[in-house]
């Protein structure tokens, strides 16, 4: 069984989450929610920190789009445990981000897949090393290793070792998430659910993305093309859209994610959070495109990311499932 694909080849994100929706016995979306959401994002939109404010984006091309990818390789499972790995104080997503650019700016080749693809977890732990008093390094080392060092030894092997080169070769943001589902394992994230192959797609989508947003208008033109591009189903996103009214668990889900019992990979639990949460993003961006905003999935996503950061939004915890794919 392949997994879905629209018309032009491209793995179906957004009509496996609407199917994923219909289906869904333990989460369901409140019209209310989503109407009260959208007229909250329309009247008082997050002022997101610039790009260059926690990642690379100055210097040449080559390097941001390598060091862009290396990060979204990367970027899987924080939690709020103590003791917490941090870097400059900073914590999840966002120390990832500072280890990163901390590695680059000491001459780290962290942006180079060439020297990338041959690293040790040694190698890897010395970039990502965290704060004096909270734990030294991010959880799941040895898989975080992996797909880096897979990414790095495609680049390599298909592009000659230029991520600019695999940048090019896509005709939109969608084809480059599609293309590195296809051909590495660890952005292949497609579960599935009740006979069917559901793709999500959190990091390859986000890498798509934040490439984009590095180069900015250095981007590649297909690549700058992210209409087609979903929400990154992650485990902040369906936080913040329970904590407002728009996710709604059945009782005996509510209260697993309440007292924080993890979640199986690949269950029907979450993956119906995950697909519900593109649905509900979808339809956040029709309310929005009615009020006369032309935002889309991407941005309001990253909206509510952002509102994920401050205290007022984690009333309720967030699912908890131990996986590579966010």
């Amino acid at each position: 069984m392949t997994a879905d694909r629209d018309a032009s080849g491209l793995l179906d994100v957004r009509g496996a989450s609407r199917w994923v929706a219909a289906e869904a016995t333990s989460v369901s979306l409140d019209a209310a929610g989503l109407d009260h959401l959208a007229g909250l994002l329309a009247g008082s939109p997050v002022e997101a920190a610039p790009w260059s404010v926690h990642h690379l984006g100055d210097g040449p091309a080559e390097p941001v789009a390598g060091w862009t990818l290396a990060l979204s390789a990367l970027n899987f499972s924080f939690w709020e445990d103590e003791p917490r790995w941090r870097v400059d104080g900073l914590d999840g997503y966002l120390a990832l981000a500072r280890a990163l650019r901390r590695a680059h700016a000491a001459g780290s080749p962290i942006a180079d897949p060439a020297h990338v693809a041959g690293w040790t977890v040694d190698d890897l732990a010395g970039i990502l090393h965290g704060d004096a008093g909270g734990s030294p390094l991010p959880p799941m080392m040895a898989e975080r290793h992996s797909v880096l060092t897979e990414l790095a030894g495609w680049l390599c092997d298909a592009h000659g070792g230029s991520a600019m080169t695999a940048l090019r070769a896509v005709p939109s943001a969608a084809a480059l998430a599609t293309e590195l589902a296809d051909q590495l394992r660890g952005f292949r994230d497609v579960a599935e659910y009740h006979g069917r192959r559901v793709p999500l797609l959190k990091r390859a989508q986000i890498a798509a993305h934040d490439c984009a947003t590095a180069l900015d208008d250095r981007a590649p033109p297909g690549l700058r093309r992210l209409s087609a591009l979903t929400a990154f189903a992650d485990y902040k996103l369906p936080q913040v859209l329970r904590a407002h009214g728009v996710l709604v668990y059945a009782s005996e889900l509510a209260t697993k994610v309440d007292r924080r019992v993890p979640l199986q990979s690949g269950s029907d639990e979450e993956i119906e959070i995950r697909a519900l949460s593109v649905v509900a993003v979808d339809e956040l961006v029709a309310r929005l495109r009615n009020r006369g905003l032309d935002w889309d999935a991407a941005r309001v996503d990253g909206q509510l990311w952002w509102r994920g950061q401050t205290r007022r939004e984690r009333d309720r915890p967030y699912h908890r499932t131990r996986t590579i794919w966010y």
